[in-house]
């Protein structure tokens, strides 16, 4: 990919990430059959570079689109984790009206009738080092026919302040937070699945592109060598009517021309089964309008020599695989996991703190009042105690964490070892593609030299017709392998940028 189409990337492909989740949420269109079948009457031509398939890949590829879902979806957990930090209010308002045969001679009545009106409102939150505040305000008016009762009606108001601290199970921010330290881990990793998901994408695209690429030169190249046999069959069909050539040779070339003509049909097959290949991994088999056109291909088949080391490669693959970072966020979810349960095997041992004020006036205005001046406080200070006499549940779940971290670490050094393999076994495959290069075009030139002699030598008649198609099929294969070298060494940087986790940026696709 040049210069120019690296830059023009940067601009149509982040727009192509960018997907909403108003898109997402939308129906698919339905099958349109009618559309298809009208279509395929027609036929068109669509010229497209890289940079278009790969562009048409990242909008409308399903494994992509799915990717694109999995970090809202750990967005919102990480949301739901949080919540569980934010205050919360509460409000109760109640009126009873009860009546209740009296129990004592002193409230003058056979029956008590009490009216009770309750007003409270309370403000509270757990805070993420463990500690629960509660903050309430109580208020009940009771009245009643019972002489006994003093006040009537009789008011109770109360402000209060209550703190819970634990001091050993559940105390800490690593052990609050778990879940939430989880929650977010989860959604970065999500994020280098997804941009793993789109290198491999971009890779087979171009895997696909190039043997779309191949696949055409190899049908041009069949039908360079039909025409060479139906040159000679020519040559031969004008010496046998002068006399110069049995017919043999003419019959001979005749069933080569033939022959050579099904190797252009099965080339062709060949190159129509690639085409739609490329056509299935770009969804362009969606569009009713293009899903029928015959492909031209923009780039021509040229390479260049990139310069490749393997320390420096190793190093990039380290510093950029997404499967790498993600396993290393993994990791860190491992120990939270850890730190939380080991956490759950102590005791539950809270400090409690209680103040309040209380009004204990006739009316709520004087309630009101002795809240404001602090006349009546009451306080409570104590520690609260709980030890399970099983904890079975909490030390499996501790031993489990431990076990499964120990299964993540052999996983990862497993991971280091994978990438360490893939990026050398990239490198020799990119050095022995070169390799192959110019050991093609060698082979092909002598080919083509060997050729053109024979050719001035059977026009001599020095060397037979089977010759001569002899070492014309031998040209033919020295130019097809030339062809599948050059493809063979496109197809190795791809997957070097891939081992190396540099085909995003290589190709300037910011991940939005």
């Amino acid at each position: 990919m040049d210069n120019k189409a690296k830059k023009n990337i940067i601009f149509l492909l982040t727009a192509l990430l960018m997907v909403t989740h108003k898109s997402w949420a939308e129906e698919a269109a339905a099958f349109n059959k009618e559309a298809f079948i009208k279509s395929a009457s027609i036929k068109k031509r669509l010229e497209l570079g890289m940079i278009d398939c790969i562009a048409m890949a990242l909008k409308n590829n399903s494994e992509i689109q799915v990717k694109k879902i999995t970090p809202l979806i750990e967005d919102a957990n990480v949301k739901i984790q949080k919540a569980r930090f934010e205050p919360d209010l509460s409000f109760d308002f109640t009126m009873e009206d009860n009546t209740d045969l009296s129990s004592t001679t002193l409230s003058g009545r056979t029956t008590t009738k009490t009216k009770t009106d309750i007003f409270n409102f309370g403000y509270g939150q757990k805070l993420v080092s463990g500690t629960k505040l509660d903050i309430n305000f109580y208020n009940t008016r009771t009245r009643s026919n019972s002489i006994i009762q003093n006040l009537n009606p009789e008011f109770n108001s109360e402000a209060e302040v209550t703190i819970t601290q634990p001091l050993l199970k559940g105390f800490g921010l690593i052990v609050n937070k778990a879940d939430f330290l989880i929650a977010k881990n989860n959604k970065l990793k999500s994020n280098h699945d997804l941009a793993e998901e789109v290198i491999n994408i971009l890779t087979d695209i171009k895997k696909s592109y190039y043997d779309f690429q191949y696949n055409q030169e190899q049908y041009k190249a069949a039908l360079i060598s039909l025409k060479r046999v139906q040159d000679l069959y020519d040559i031969n069909k004008e010496k046998y009517a002068k006399g110069l050539t049995s017919n043999v040779d003419l019959l001979q070339s005749e069933a080569e021309v033939a022959r050579f003509e099904e190797a252009v049909l099965a080339a062709k097959a060949v190159m129509d089964m690639a085409e739609d290949n490329l056509k299935l991994i770009t969804n362009i088999v969606d569009d009713p309008e293009l899903w029928n056109a015959s492909i031209v291909l923009l780039e021509n088949l040229t390479y260049e020599k990139e310069a490749v080391d393997l320390i420096d490669a190793i190093k990039k693959a380290f510093d950029h695989r997404p499967d790498y970072e993600g396993a290393k966020v993994d990791l860190k979810s491992k120990d939270i996991s850890v730190i939380y349960y080991r956490n759950g095997m102590l005791p539950t041992v809270d400090l409690v703190g209680s103040y309040g004020l209380n009004g204990l006036g006739k009316n709520y205005e004087k309630d009101l009042s002795h809240i404001g001046g602090g006349k009546y406080p009451d306080w409570v200070v104590g520690v609260s105690v709980k030890m399970p006499l099983g904890s079975d549940e909490e030390k499996g779940n501790y031993e489990k964490s431990k076990l499964t971290k120990k299964q993540a670490l052999i996983g990862f050094k497993r991971l280091e070892q994978k990438i360490m393999l893939e990026v050398r076994n990239a490198i020799r495959n990119v050095d022995t593609s070169y390799r192959m290069i110019e050991a093609s075009i060698k082979a092909r030139d002598a080919e083509r030299e060997n050729y053109e002699a024979q050719g001035s030598r059977f026009n001599a008649g020095l060397v037979s017709t089977l010759d001569i198609i002899t070492y014309q099929e031998r040209l033919t294969r020295a130019e097809v392998n030339f062809i599948k070298s050059v493809i063979d060494y496109k197809i190795s940087l791809a997957e070097l940028a891939r081992a190396e986790g540099m085909t995003l940026i290589n190709d300037n696709i910011k991940m939005e």
